[in-house]
């Protein structure tokens, strides 16, 4: 399953509806660039769960300032419409599967 791209004009309704892990990106980042490589493979394994989109930070600086990114990668979650987790930084893929499931309702919750 591919990591879609938004942009301002169709992030809110993306995010809106069940899960959605949106992950805020430079170009130029190499740590982004590999986060996106193991959202990539992520995006497979949680393909029921919820939804994994990127944005570009620096063309969508509207959306980074809205939502105060100021380092990449950051990760955030959305659950219907609500902004329930942040990660700052790198994060391995079983830090975030483990992430979506337990919002999701599936997987461990300790």
């Amino acid at each position: 399953m591919k990591v879609f791209s938004l942009i301002q004009e169709n992030f809110q309704a993306q995010i809106d509806h069940g899960l959605t892990l949106v992950c805020f990106i430079k170009s130029e980042c190499e740590t982004c660039q590999n986060q996106l490589y193991l959202l990539e493979e992520l995006a497979d394994e949680v393909r029921h769960q919820a939804t994994l989109v990127q944005v570009d930070s620096e063309q969508e600086g509207v959306l980074a300032s809205t939502y105060s990114v100021t380092n990449t990668p950051t990760l955030m979650l959305f659950k219907d419409g609500y902004q329930v987790e942040t990660l700052i930084g790198f994060q391995t893929k079983d830090n975030l599967k483990q992430t979506i499931l337990r919002y999701s309702g599936i997987g461990d919750t300790c």
